[in-house]
């Protein structure tokens, strides 16, 4: 995908210095090979909304807690069995940063930008990295959405209460991006959207996701197909067996 950046407090300086160039050479790989998933029709009451949301966070997930060695949801603060879990965390050579990936509603960033303070306050990370869709791109996941444009409205106000580094990376597909049909998957779309208690649907988004990241192409992937390494830990259905 195409990408466009906010530098709040120097962000993208501080990432582009030599020192920290790893970092930030790093994210932008992830969010260039970013794929769009898309579903006409997902939606009986608004045709406009075609992408599916929980597949790019199921890429994220993979690229960069699984190939890239994030930290997959550290807590976010020091204290004990808070539950206030962040994303993604990584420490470089010389710089640690604490990432958001956010597509969902436009509420739950703020809680994303509460989760980036109490975690610099206590010396948990350097700089906040905030990855969100361009509103051209939200329109098509659903109403309300986060959107590029609307946190540079917002950021600024709370000027004089968040004060870390923070990179916020708008992104939106272009000519380029790889575009997935779910509907010519070999696994039906309520199969990979719908959520269930077992973890099947969560599993059969990263069998899509792993055959991309292998060159394998997403439309032979079925729900037989091996899951490939997953965030958290969790091994291949293959090593499982």
């Amino acid at each position: 995908m195409k990408y466009t950046v906010h530098s709040y407090r120097y962000a993208q300086e501080i990432l582009q210095h030599p020192n920290n160039v790893e970092a930030w050479c790093e994210i932008v790989e992830v969010i260039e090979t970013c794929p769009l998933f898309v579903c006409a029709g997902k939606s009986s009451k608004n045709a406009s909304l075609d992408v599916v949301q929980q597949c790019l966070n199921t890429y994220f997930d993979r690229a960069l807690a699984v190939e890239k060695g994030w930290i997959y949801h550290p807590l976010a603060t020091r204290i004990p069995n808070s539950g206030l879990a962040a994303d993604f965390r990584k420490e470089f050579d010389k710089i640690t940063v604490q990432a958001e990936v956010q597509f969902g509603n436009m509420s739950r960033w703020y809680s994303d930008v509460f989760k980036f303070q109490t975690a610099y306050s206590q010396s948990l990370t350097h700089l906040g990295l905030c990855i969100v869709p361009m509103s051209t791109l939200a329109r098509r996941i659903d109403s309300n959405v986060v959107n590029y444009e609307r946190v540079l409205r917002e950021l600024p106000s709370a000027e004089l209460s968040v004060t870390l580094p923070i990179l916020v990376i708008g992104v939106e597909p272009d000519e380029s991006t790889l575009e997935i049909d779910l509907r010519r998957t070999g696994i039906p779309v309520e199969r990979l959207t719908k959520s269930d208690r077992s973890g099947q649907t969560e599993k059969n988004r990263y069998r899509l996701v792993h055959a991309l990241r292998s060159g394998v192409s997403p439309y032979d992937v079925t729900e037989d197909s091996d899951t490939g390494p997953m965030a958290g830990g969790v091994p291949s259905l293959d090593e499982d067996a």
